[in-house]
């Protein structure tokens, strides 16, 4: 989605764009444990089987996804991806509804004196072989000079992104549930270190607003980074910001070393995972202005995979370490933090993005 909203979006306001967009991530946070803690439903169907709230939860979770499909379905294809395929009679058609949605039915392109469009960097011919050749060559130049420098950069910074807000982010939960059954006031690796093998009583199936107030926590403060993330775009540039919240999440993870107090604890945590999500957003578009359109989708796709493989190393690192070693866990996560900061810092800047824009 960020791939394709970015086609329609002139570089100046792309971050700033796609940023707004991620405001529905915070909201779908907040949207989702709210509707789980008022969802009261427990019909017997038939035998054992049981329409309980966790399923009238998951289909309510499903309409967004069916929303999204039918609206996506309906809007045209990118005029950028059209001209990088050497299809311009198709992107002036694209960009002729564009221009009447926003100017009026009777303004066309050719009263704008618009007669012809182009882009830079576009690809050669297209490669004739079966599908699985044509992926494999089509991606290739992600691979060589001068694209693989940024591309390896970008999905290195991405996977660490990843792993911290959504690897730790779903351990938060499980190391919160242990120390509030604790009533000793121990920084959390030595709880862990003393209570970490008890068994947990986790909240039943029958949810409240006590059992995902952490979650909706969670979700305000993801939409309030965002919210930030939107008034630091209008005076500071991508890259810094990136390494403000990166630098942040560090700070917050040396913090886990000490922290004490339960709500001083969920403070930390939030500050450890929130901001890499946001910087992820910001992270993603500075992949798609370094790459052109032919191979931007591609790029984001591949990254985006970095970014999963993040998640599960993320998570199994957590597991093998938390209990015996969690120092190295939480002190492991700021040596992430700081080495993504340095390759982000290490990207070109967004001027020299401009001169290969206009190249």
């Amino acid at each position: 989605m960020q791939t394709y909203l970015s086609e329609f979006t002139k570089f100046s306001l792309r971050p700033k764009v796609l940023n707004y967009v991620s405001y529905a991530i915070g909201l779908s946070m907040i949207y989702v444990p709210c509707i789980a803690a008022v969802i009261k439903v427990n019909v017997h169907i038939y035998n054992d089987y049981v329409f309980s709230s966790w399923r009238l939860l998951i289909l309510l979770n499903l309409l967004p996804g069916i929303g999204a499909f039918i609206m996506l379905y309906r809007l045209p294809e990118s005029p950028k991806y059209y001209l990088s395929v050497n299809e311009d009679d198709k992107a002036m058609a694209v960009l002729e509804k564009c221009c009447r949605l926003n100017k009026g039915k009777d303004v066309t392109l050719a009263s704008l004196g618009v007669s012809s469009v182009t882009q830079p960097r576009l690809r050669g011919a297209p490669i004739k072989r079966n599908c699985v050749a044509r992926l494999w060559y089509e991606s290739l130049p992600l691979l060589q000079k001068p694209y693989v420098r940024n591309f390896f950069l970008t999905s290195i910074a991405v996977f660490v992104q990843f792993g911290a807000s959504f690897g730790l982010g779903v351990w938060m939960l499980r190391v919160r549930h242990l120390i509030l059954q604790i009533e000793e006031t121990e920084p959390i690796c030595e709880l862990m270190k003393e209570h970490g093998h008890q068994n947990l009583k986790l909240p039943t199936c029958s949810l409240n607003f006590h059992n995902v107030q952490d979650s909706i926590y969670h979700g305000v403060f993801v939409l309030f980074a965002f919210v930030l993330t939107s008034f630091l775009l209008m005076c500071i540039r991508r890259r810094t910001i990136i390494s403000i919240y990166l630098l942040t999440a560090g700070l917050a993870g040396l913090m886990l070393n000490f922290a004490k107090d339960d709500t001083l604890i969920l403070i930390v945590f939030l500050t450890l995972i929130v901001p890499p999500i946001c910087s992820l957003r910001l992270t993603v578009s500075l992949l798609i202005d370094l790459i052109p359109t032919h191979l931007r989708g591609k790029a984001v796709a591949l990254c985006l995979i970095f970014g999963r493989a993040g998640v599960l190393t993320s998570s199994m690192f957590i597991g093998y370490t938390l209990r015996q070693h969690c120092y190295v866990t939480f002190n492991g996560f700021v040596l992430a933090m700081i080495a993504a900061m340095i390759l982000i810092l290490l990207l070109p800047s967004e001027s020299k993005m401009m001169d290969n824009l206009s190249k």
